[in-house]
């Protein structure tokens, strides 16, 4: 009878334990979702549901319950965006105009004070309107 052997040194053993320790730890860490987070998630995707079953949707209620759900496991990997990304957008948007515009854009865009909002997403955009009193020069 013949007996294969193949030596592997201390080295490939311990890097080989290494490997299979820290895929093991990177498993567990993706697999532990922080319970009131999930809990978080949870309810906000039941919400959503009542959002769907409501009708006052901009779509179907199937694809508004696809959407849900597909939003439900985006918020469970941590996928979705969140609020300070859209803050971070609104000041983009705002600091793209010239210097002089940029307090009134931000103003604008905090949808605080006398500003009226109207349209939708769904509708195609969301319009914003505020009035801003520039005072004349004297003559």
């Amino acid at each position: 009878m013949t007996v294969l052997y193949s030596p592997i040194s201390r080295h490939g053993v311990a890097r080989l334990v290494g490997a299979a320790l820290l895929a093991t730890a990177a498993a567990a860490a993706s697999a532990a979702t922080p319970h009131s987070a999930k809990q978080g998630a949870d309810a906000r995707y039941q919400a959503d549901v009542q959002y769907c079953n409501s009708g006052q949707s901009n779509e179907g209620r199937a694809t508004c319950l696809k959407e849900a759900g597909a939003a439900l496991q985006a918020r469970r990997t941590g996928g979705l965006t969140s609020e300070p990304t859209y803050t971070g957008d609104k000041t983009a948007r705002c600091k793209a105009l010239p210097a002089n515009q940029q307090q009134d854009c931000m103003a604008l865009m905090s949808d605080q004070g006398d500003i009226r909002t109207q349209g939708s997403v769904g509708g195609g955009g969301i319009l914003r309107e505020t009035t801003i009193t520039v005072p004349g020069n004297p003559q």
